[in-house]
């Protein structure tokens, strides 16, 4: 058994942010001078040409890529397993390995606590002891325990001994006992090939997110945990935290601005969440990494998690609902994009995209923009549907209907005119494949001499 599942069990696991399960994830990107793409196929990353040729996988561990401006290398999210703390305290900041250490000196008798307080029911502990202490656990108790396990298992097996079952709880924790570390590393190549191994830029025991390199500075954005940093590509240290509470973000086409939106209230699964879109420059005019004075941008409310994207003229594209309140309880939503121009202050009035009166999903929180900025391919988590909308004047194509999958990979663009996106053929077909469209055409089978595993995660099959 993994030893974060008994601390699931617990109610103390560690707080994971990767993607779930029914999400729509960011797997393919073109290079920018639009050569070859990558594709990321589990946990594998692989290259693909303009014929559908697909390499052997480059790295391993690979939760997400993007390119870097000059199109010799790659940003890596990448998730590694460690078994043994010698193995974690080498890739570890010093700081986090200071923080395992000081909590391993109280873990055990917290176990005993709680052992005592459920009757010595492991499976209790949760609503006996930290339930009533409101107490949610952290990232680093996995860690703890391995570092207690490797270097003073006589203390743990001591907390163990006010368990009913000693010996089980003993063997469910020190049969598996992994923990994870997240790394954004760069990936030089030389032609298609690593020029040698992932280049670390941060490691740690708190969930990374979304590195995004700057277009025109050695830089990188990500998320670590949900503040907005940025960490210059070299492996220096120096950092600059620029958000906290974001839930998405993009780089203004000069490359020395963030946009990004502000969460501005908790709400459970279909809840109206708030959020503020936000400017805020990262990167001043010496190159210093900086968090500049923030420019409110829009105020925006969704049941989905807002997502924001920069057009090449600076306008900013965001979905929401089009709402003013007071409403009734129960009166309609309808989610529409939206565009406001950061050039006009804070006073600018965001512009809705002409779209067809309920053509749009309601959960518009996965879009990719082309690169010109004119067209936005939409997929959704429920339906394996990809319709394109003209950012101008609101025509929109479905340019695959619904066959009754589940898209689980968001459409990526080869340059202004071209779409890639998985589907299912036929409603009777099985296997998903990868589709090429273009406008005014059919879409064709891109990875049609790809293998059934390749494509087996390109969307979820019906019936699932």
């Amino acid at each position: 058994m993994d030893i974060r599942s008994i601390w699931f069990s617990f109610g103390v696991a560690a707080l994971l942010l990767a993607t779930g399960c029914n999400e729509v994830e960011e797997r393919m990107e073109w290079s920018p001078d639009g050569t070859r793409a990558v594709m990321r196929l589990g946990d594998g990353l692989c290259l693909v040409d303009a014929n559908g040729n697909i390499s052997s996988p480059l790295v391993s561990n690979v939760e997400s890529a993007a390119w870097l401006p000059d199109s010799q290398g790659l940003v890596l999210l990448r998730e590694l397993t460690v078994t043994t703390w010698a193995d974690a305290e080498r890739l570890l900041p010093p700081e986090e390995t200071a923080t395992v250490k000081s909590l391993a000196k109280g873990l055990p008798d917290l176990l005993k606590a709680g052992l005592a307080a459920a009757d010595g029911d492991s499976g209790a502990i949760e609503q006996k002891f930290f339930k009533p202490l409101k107490w949610e656990g952290s990232e680093v108790l996995s860690p703890t325990i391995l570092y207690l396990l490797d270097t003073q298992p006589a203390a743990l097996r001591q907390a163990f001994q006010g368990c009913k079952d000693p010996a089980k709880l003993e063997a469910d924790l020190t049969g598996d006992s992994t923990t994870k570390v997240a790394e954004v590393s760069v990936l030089l190549l030389a032609g298609n090939q690593p020029s040698g191994p992932p280049r670390a830029i941060e490691r740690t025991l708190i969930g990374l997110q979304q590195p995004l390199p700057s277009p025109s500075a050695p830089v990188v954005a990500f998320a670590r945990g949900d503040s907005l940093v940025v960490a210059p590509l070299d492996g220096g240290t120096n950092r600059a935290l620029v958000a906290d509470k974001i839930r998405s973000y993009d780089w203004a086409p000069d490359g020395k601005s963030l946009v990004y939106a502000v969460r501005l209230s908790e709400g459970g699964s279909g809840d109206i969440e708030l959020a503020r879109i936000e400017r805020r420059t990262a990167i001043d005019a010496s190159g210093a990494l900086v968090a500049g004075k923030a420019l409110p941008l829009a105020l925006t409310a969704s049941t989905f998690t807002p997502r924001v994207r920069c057009l090449p003229d600076g306008r900013v594209l965001f979905a929401g609902f089009g709402m003013q309140l007071p409403v009734p309880a129960t009166a309609p939503q309808e989610a529409h994009f939206f565009l406001v121009d950061p050039s006009q202050g804070t006073n600018a009035a965001p512009v809705a995209v002409p779209s067809p009166p309920g053509a749009l999903p309601q959960e518009l929180a996965y879009f990719a923009v082309s690169p010109d900025g004119r067209q936005i391919a939409i997929a959704e988590s429920g339906s394996d549907a990809v319709a394109v909308l003209d950012v101008a004047t609101g025509e929109l194509e479905v340019v695959s209907p619904k066959r009754g999958g589940k898209s689980r990979v968001l459409p990526a663009w080869h340059g202004a005119d071209e779409l890639y996106f998985g589907a299912l053929p036929e409603s009777s077909s099985t296997r998903p494949e990868l589709f090429r469209w273009r406008k005014g055409n059919t879409p064709q089978i891109f990875s049609r001499g790809w293998t059934d595993e390749a494509v087996g995660t390109l969307l979820e099959k019906p019936g699932k």
